[in-house]
């Protein structure tokens, strides 16, 4: 679903841009860290989007009793 983010190309920052002390090499990896842990968040998110929907399916479902009429059953 968001794999244009992942398909981007991305640059280094400038070397002026950097916090003090920190490399390029370190502010890449940084910013790979926080892309995996927004990728994880999305598909928990997702995940958890999928068992609401679950559940809200099972509190809306309807029964049919022997007698041929339909009761909605809430929970």
């Amino acid at each position: 679903m968001y794999s244009k983010w992942n398909s981007e190309t991305h640059y280094p920052p400038a070397a002026s841009h950097l916090p003090p002390g920190q490399s390029p090499q370190q502010m890449t990896e940084r910013l790979k860290s926080l892309e995996d842990q927004m990728a994880l968040l999305i598909k928990l998110m997702e995940s958890n989007n999928q068992l609401l929907r679950s559940i809200e399916e099972q509190q809306n479902r309807v029964c049919t009793s022997g007698g041929g009429g339909s009761v909605i059953v809430r929970m």
